[in-house]
Protein backbone atom coordinates (compact mmCIF):
# COMPACT_ATOMS: atom_id res chain seq x y z
CA UNK A 1 0.00 0.00 0.00
CA UNK A 2 1.49 3.11 -1.02
CA UNK A 3 1.25 6.47 1.10
CA UNK A 4 -1.51 7.83 -0.78
CA UNK A 5 -3.71 4.64 -0.21
CA UNK A 6 -2.41 4.79 3.63
CA UNK A 7 -3.99 8.35 4.26
CA UNK A 8 -7.34 7.97 2.40
CA UNK A 9 -8.16 4.53 4.11
CA UNK A 10 -7.09 5.86 7.22
CA UNK A 11 -9.39 9.02 6.75
CA UNK A 12 -12.34 7.08 5.46
CA UNK A 13 -11.60 4.78 8.70
CA UNK A 14 -11.56 7.61 10.92
CA UNK A 15 -14.82 9.52 9.53
CA UNK A 16 -16.44 5.84 9.97
CA UNK A 17 -15.98 6.05 12.91
CA UNK A 18 -16.96 9.75 14.34
CA UNK A 19 -20.05 8.97 12.01
CA UNK A 20 -20.77 5.59 14.05
CA UNK A 21 -20.45 7.41 17.27
CA UNK A 22 -22.92 9.93 16.54
CA UNK A 23 -25.41 7.58 14.85
CA UNK A 24 -25.19 5.23 18.43
CA UNK A 25 -25.61 8.31 20.10
CA UNK A 26 -28.34 9.78 18.17
CA UNK A 27 -30.44 6.69 19.22
CA UNK A 28 -30.24 8.19 23.05
CA UNK A 29 -31.32 12.23 21.97
CA UNK A 30 -33.10 14.44 24.56
CA UNK A 31 -36.14 15.94 24.36
CA UNK A 32 -37.83 19.21 23.71
CA UNK A 33 -39.85 20.43 26.68
CA UNK A 34 -42.19 22.89 26.54
CA UNK A 35 -43.13 22.84 30.44
CA UNK A 36 -40.85 25.53 31.69
CA UNK A 37 -41.56 29.04 32.83
CA UNK A 38 -39.78 32.28 32.45
CA UNK A 39 -39.72 35.49 34.53
CA UNK A 40 -37.16 38.01 33.31
CA UNK A 41 -33.66 36.78 32.81
CA UNK A 42 -34.93 33.43 34.93
CA UNK A 43 -36.28 29.73 33.45
CA UNK A 44 -37.32 27.75 36.07
CA UNK A 45 -37.43 23.41 35.22
CA UNK A 46 -39.31 20.81 36.98
CA UNK A 47 -36.84 17.95 37.37
CA UNK A 48 -39.64 15.56 36.36
CA UNK A 49 -38.70 16.94 33.00
CA UNK A 50 -35.96 14.54 33.01
CA UNK A 51 -38.09 11.67 33.06
CA UNK A 52 -39.40 9.50 30.44
CA UNK A 53 -41.57 6.46 30.82
CA UNK A 54 -41.21 4.25 27.66
CA UNK A 55 -43.22 0.87 27.19
CA UNK A 56 -43.80 1.30 31.34
CA UNK A 57 -40.19 1.37 32.21
CA UNK A 58 -38.85 4.44 33.58
CA UNK A 59 -35.99 5.97 31.91
CA UNK A 60 -33.59 9.29 32.91
CA UNK A 61 -32.56 11.45 30.45
CA UNK A 62 -29.33 12.67 30.52
CA UNK A 63 -30.08 15.67 28.74
CA UNK A 64 -33.41 17.77 27.87
CA UNK A 65 -33.91 20.48 25.18
CA UNK A 66 -35.49 24.25 25.59
CA UNK A 67 -35.88 26.99 23.30
CA UNK A 68 -37.16 30.02 25.40
CA UNK A 69 -38.43 32.75 23.04
CA UNK A 70 -35.90 35.40 24.19
CA UNK A 71 -33.00 33.10 22.79
CA UNK A 72 -32.40 32.41 18.92
CA UNK A 73 -30.69 28.85 20.00
CA UNK A 74 -32.25 26.31 22.13
CA UNK A 75 -30.55 25.33 25.85
CA UNK A 76 -29.54 21.93 26.55
CA UNK A 77 -29.68 21.52 30.49
CA UNK A 78 -27.58 18.28 31.08
CA UNK A 79 -27.71 16.31 34.18
CA UNK A 80 -23.66 16.18 35.76
CA UNK A 81 -24.57 14.19 38.47
CA UNK A 82 -27.25 13.69 41.18
CA UNK A 83 -27.40 17.38 42.25
CA UNK A 84 -25.26 19.36 39.38
CA UNK A 85 -26.91 20.68 35.80
CA UNK A 86 -25.26 22.25 33.27
CA UNK A 87 -27.19 24.51 30.81
CA UNK A 88 -25.43 25.24 27.28
CA UNK A 89 -26.24 27.64 24.56
CA UNK A 90 -26.40 25.49 21.20
CA UNK A 91 -24.66 28.21 19.19
CA UNK A 92 -21.11 27.15 18.05
CA UNK A 93 -18.43 29.94 18.96
CA UNK A 94 -17.11 29.32 15.29
CA UNK A 95 -19.25 30.98 13.05
CA UNK A 96 -22.63 30.61 14.93
CA UNK A 97 -24.18 26.67 13.64
CA UNK A 98 -26.69 25.82 15.70
CA UNK A 99 -25.00 22.74 17.34
CA UNK A 100 -26.23 18.99 18.02
CA UNK A 101 -26.32 17.93 21.48
CA UNK A 102 -25.76 13.87 22.16
CA UNK A 103 -25.29 12.14 25.64
CA UNK A 104 -21.56 12.49 25.85
CA UNK A 105 -20.63 14.76 23.44
CA UNK A 106 -22.18 18.40 21.73
CA UNK A 107 -20.98 18.62 17.48
CA UNK A 108 -21.12 21.11 15.49
CA UNK A 109 -22.35 19.88 11.99
CA UNK A 110 -20.90 23.06 9.98
CA UNK A 111 -17.55 22.11 10.30
CA UNK A 112 -17.40 19.43 13.19
CA UNK A 113 -16.18 21.42 15.97
CA UNK A 114 -16.97 18.97 19.18
CA UNK A 115 -17.59 20.13 22.58
CA UNK A 116 -17.73 17.95 26.12
CA UNK A 117 -21.22 18.17 28.10
CA UNK A 118 -19.81 21.18 30.22
CA UNK A 119 -19.49 23.14 26.56
CA UNK A 120 -15.74 22.89 26.54
CA UNK A 121 -14.00 23.06 23.51
CA UNK A 122 -12.59 18.94 22.19
CA UNK A 123 -11.76 19.45 19.00
CA UNK A 124 -11.53 22.61 16.45
CA UNK A 125 -12.37 24.24 14.65
CA UNK A 126 -13.99 26.28 17.20
CA UNK A 127 -11.08 27.48 19.95
CA UNK A 128 -13.56 29.11 22.18
CA UNK A 129 -16.09 26.93 24.74
CA UNK A 130 -19.98 27.12 24.50
CA UNK A 131 -22.07 30.13 26.40
CA UNK A 132 -23.11 28.38 29.39
CA UNK A 133 -25.72 29.41 32.11
CA UNK A 134 -25.47 29.75 35.87
CA UNK A 135 -28.11 26.74 37.40
CA UNK A 136 -29.23 26.73 40.91
CA UNK A 137 -31.73 24.15 42.22
CA UNK A 138 -34.57 23.33 45.04
CA UNK A 139 -36.11 19.81 45.85
CA UNK A 140 -38.11 19.98 42.85
CA UNK A 141 -37.14 22.72 40.32
CA UNK A 142 -33.99 23.84 38.39
CA UNK A 143 -32.98 27.72 37.89
CA UNK A 144 -31.23 28.80 34.68
CA UNK A 145 -30.47 32.53 35.14
CA UNK A 146 -29.86 33.96 31.40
Amino acid sequence: MNRRDFIGASCMACAGMTGLTVLLQACTTGKYISDFSQSGTKISVKKTAFTVVKKDKTVEQKYILLKPDSLQFPIALYKVNASGYKAILLQCTHQGCEVSPYETTIVCPCHGAEFNTKGEVTQGPADSNLRTFTTTEDNETIYIQL
